[in-house]
């Protein structure tokens, strides 16, 4: 196939998985990865634990530990590069799912690369040399559960102390006693939290990185010279479109915060290889790849009509991502066209009873992006049969790039809002910021879980739900914020994605201390149970966690000895107590 090496599509490419770019290891790093090279903190802790390494006079094992894709390789291949004099110091082991021998396992592998690191060989001699193993979470937990774990329990007791595979954020500083040193890449997220919301020098660097106006960036080279140049079909070419959108700093912006909604909602984990290949098809129509010779991809273009040209626009191809892509499947629930709101309803009637149908995308859009571009072209001509397209590509526009002086749309989720300002005042220890978080949503979750009970009780069942009796007790509950830790930073680079809220019950004789773990779709639920909703046996088989977590408070309580009965008799209420006097082991039963 005859390859468009003069086009931005071909430069685009590098971006993709599949290109040959994407494969990372220690022994080449050439010029296109120095340069999209992009720094994190993480880096910085690991040069200065391999330079506390090398200026000990014992060796070292260092893990480099995450996910897949999360750039393990590429750190180690870029410290190498800046650094050559790391191969007279370590052994770097670089992919600790491969063999060394087709007839070996990626077990045996790890065996021989450790096998200075094992129980009996520390109990020797110093090790041989130190090691840099760029290893998974998931492999590293194999290798500790294998036949080779009996060797290895000092490793194994090193990783469990730090809780490298557990979700916990552990200090990882050089140790010198410890023959064991970690990173690890999944403390840190694509993003980090502020007060203000998600941001991410990460994302930003990445899009930077593509969009830049500068002379070491060969995408905008590239821009410059073809799409600026003598292109026959750039004023028409959408990658072109999509490549000048990417640029607005409003747009960069969108992008962070609906990868952060994406990974806080639905637990979703987007590597650094796999955004970089998002990137592409999001520049990139997937007709318009799948067309790379010169003369068909001209023709191409030429021939798209209105509604070919909306659908290869970048906001479509934003939430369309979710039909063809397993990590951004849920970003169909992030899409504005699903949203439902009065404003909307009247928006959507405008829309389809109006001959101006430019006027509301200049209306709601940012017009740097519509005036003299495609866009402009296409709304003045919309048809009636393009109209549900077109309103679906103007709600996308609004959501990446909206009109300042016009943001009456409201598609704002206010529940993910709140909770991303509580997750960072947990995350930061502001004890005075989180009332409401543990007295208003979660403390009203607790009362109210078995449905609407009086002030200080909670209903509890006597076996199977009915509607003429309600049975009640008392229990007393109380925050207990002793355990959280004060951060001091303003922006935080590592955090829990969740919130993990411990509460007593004065009512408990064991003074115990309950704890809950609250993520998002549990405190969404809790937010709606605050409004009014009361949860159905589907919530409680979702969140059997939380069914449990309020069954404990009950079963500990001392109160448990005194219910209330409450007995619907007609429109009106009668009341009883039935007490059990344990001294005398006697029940009492009265009317109140």
């Amino acid at each position: 196939m005859d390859e468009l090496y003069g086009c931005l599509i071909s430069e685009l490419s590098k971006l993709k998985e599949s290109s040959k770019e994407a494969v990372e290891n220690t022994e080449s790093f050439d010029q296109f990865k120095q340069y999209m090279h992009i720094k994190r903190n993480v880096e910085d802790e690991l040069k200065q634990i391999i330079e506390q390494t090398t200026a000990s006079s014992t060796n070292h094992l260092i893990l480099v530990c995450g996910s897949v894709g999360d750039g393990k390789s590429h750190l180690l291949s870029y410290l190498k590069s800046q650094n050559p004099e790391i191969d007279k110091h370590f052994y770097i082991h670089n992919d600790a799912t491969e063999s060394s021998s087709p007839n070996k396992t990626s077990m045996d592998t790890l065996f021989e690369v450790l096998r200075d690191f094992s129980d009996s060989k520390l109990k020797g001699e110093d090790p041989k040399q130190n090691i840099l193993l760029a290893i998974n979470l998931g492999t590293l937990n194999n290798f500790l559960n294998s036949e080779y774990a009996s060797q290895f329990t000092a490793l194994k007791n090193y990783v469990l102390k730090k809780n490298i595979l557990e979700a916990k954020i552990e200090d990882n500083s050089f140790e010198e006693t410890s023959k064991f040193q970690f990173v690890n890449l999944s403390d840190y997220h694509l993003f980090s939290l502020s007060e203000d919301g998600p941001v991410s020098l990460f994302i930003k660097g990445a899009l930077n990185k593509i969009t830049d106006q500068r002379e070491d960036n060969p995408f905008y080279q590239n821009y410059k010279k073809s799409c600026l140049g003598n292109c026959s079909i750039a004023d028409k070419c959408p990658v072109k479109y999509n490549y000048e959108l990417l640029m607005q700093e409003q747009v960069k912006k969108s992008i962070i915060e609906f990868i952060a909604e994406l990974t806080l909602k639905y637990k979703t984990i987007i590597s650094s290889r796999t955004l970089f290949n998002f990137f592409y098809h999001i520049l990139v129509d997937i007709e318009i790849d799948q067309r790379r010779s010169t003369e068909k991809f001209e023709k191409y273009i030429n021939s798209l009509n209105n509604r070919q040209l909306l659908s290869a626009l970048m906001p479509n191809l934003f939430f369309n991502f979710s039909n063809v892509s397993e990590t951004f499947k849920k970003f169909v629930q992030l899409d504005p066209i699903n949203k439902r709101t009065e404003i909307l309803d009247t928006l959507t009637i405008n829309f389809y009873n109006t001959k101006n149908v430019d006027e509301l995308f200049e209306r709601y859009i940012d017009k740097e992006v519509i005036t003299d571009t495609i866009l402009q072209g296409i709304t003045k001509e919309i048809e009636i049969r393009d109209r549900q397209l077109g309103l679906q590509t103007l709600l996308r526009f609004y959501a990446l790039i909206p009109n300042e002086n016009n943001k009456s749309l409201d598609i704002q989720d206010e529940t993910y809002n709140s909770y991303i300002k509580n997750l960072y005042y947990w995350n930061k220890g502001m004890k005075s910021k989180l009332r409401a978080l543990y007295e208003d949503i979660v403390a009203k979750g607790i009362y109210e879980w078995n449905g609407k009970s009086e002030p200080g009780r909670i209903n509890i069942y006597p076996g199977r739900n009915q509607l003429k009796y309600t049975i009640s007790q008392s229990i007393n509950i109380k925050s207990d914020t002793d355990d959280l830790k004060v951060i001091n930073e303003e922006q935080l680079d590592k955090f829990l994605t969740y919130m993990i809220l411990q509460f007593v019950n004065s009512n408990d004789e064991k003074s115990k201390k309950y704890e809950i773990r609250i993520d998002y779709p549990l405190y969404e639920l809790l937010v709606r149970i605050k409004e009014g909703y009361r949860p159905n046996q589907q919530d409680k088989n979702n969140f059997i966690n939380f069914v449990d977590f309020v069954d404990n408070i009950i079963e500990n309580s001392k109160e448990q000895e005194t219910v209330k009965i409450t007995e619907k008799v007609g429109k009106s209420l009668k009341k009883y107590q039935l007490t059990y006097h344990a001294g005398f082991g006697e029940f009492e039963f009265k009317e109140i």
